[in-house]
């Protein structure tokens, strides 16, 4: 188990009791011990009582939200909605669909690309196209660290490609990209296969950013995938991922 052991007086301040952690991502208590001796959710054991660092259990999340039962994930992005809302960050549930953080000139189809740099520089040109990005050097930056950490990869040939943290000062607003190469891209998916359609999800916080995250594994079912293979334009990207999101939203209602 990924645990480490730790004088009660030495703890550090940003780490979390499970309660803490329960109620900042909506799940149980119960749950969250279930993934600490199954899943290896790092935690930190000091006197029978877990604590939690939050940038690690983001970590782990971005690994492993694929891997979560549907209705896990769900509350999640219900936890994060409400966050978001009750703090004035996102203003309506309809007006901060993350479909409406997708700029048509975020999407890039059958982009002729071999190598996963290839496909990083192209993300971070059409982060650059949308208006939306500050810093393009240092997105850029920061997308290769994070994939030096682990792929973000995940089987069915999807990668959901973001910064190793949110990155407020380099970006207006959130935002997201896609871009579908013409051929699938060894981007070191555990499944060995390749990865041919390609998110990037830029954001100002953990919150909006675990949403987002969130919503994609849900938005990222059925005849979805399917649907963004064969689209012929953006447009028909961007129909495909809204009417997704609104069966999304009506399964939340």
């Amino acid at each position: 188990m990924n645990t480490e052991s730790a004088p009660g007086d030495t703890l550090p301040k940003d780490y979390l009791t499970i309660g803490q952690l329960a109620a900042y991502l909506g799940w149980s208590t119960r749950f969250i011990e279930g993934l600490v001796r199954g899943e290896r959710l790092p935690g930190l054991e000091i006197d029978g009582q877990w604590r939690f660092r939050r940038n690690d259990v983001v970590d782990w999340l971005e690994q492993k939200i694929q891997t979560l039962d549907t209705a896990r994930v769900s509350e999640l992005e219900t936890r994060m909605e409400s966050s978001l809302l009750a703090d004035g960050i996102f203003r309506t549930v309809r007006t901060d669909r993350l479909t409406s953080r997708l700029p048509v000139e975020g999407i890039a189809i059958d982009a002729d690309l071999d190598s996963k740099p290839a496909v990083l520089h192209t993300l971070t040109d059409l982060a650059e196209a949308t208006g939306l990005l500050v810093d393009k050097e240092y997105l850029l930056a920061s997308l290769v660290d994070r994939e030096s950490l682990c792929s973000t990869a995940i089987p069915g040939g999807i990668a959901l490609c973001h910064p190793r943290r949110p990155i407020p000062l380099a970006i207006r607003k959130q935002f997201l990209c896609l871009l579908r190469t013409k051929q699938p891209v060894d981007f070191g998916a555990e499944d060995g296969e390749g990865t041919s359609i390609f998110f990037l999800l830029c954001t100002p916080d953990d919150r909006s950013h675990l949403h987002g995250l969130a919503r994609l594994a849900r938005i990222l079912q059925g005849d979805t995938i399917a649907q963004l293979r064969s689209a012929a334009t953006p447009d028909q990207i961007l129909s495909a991922l809204a009417d997704a999101e609104s069966r999304v939203q009506a399964r939340n209602l």
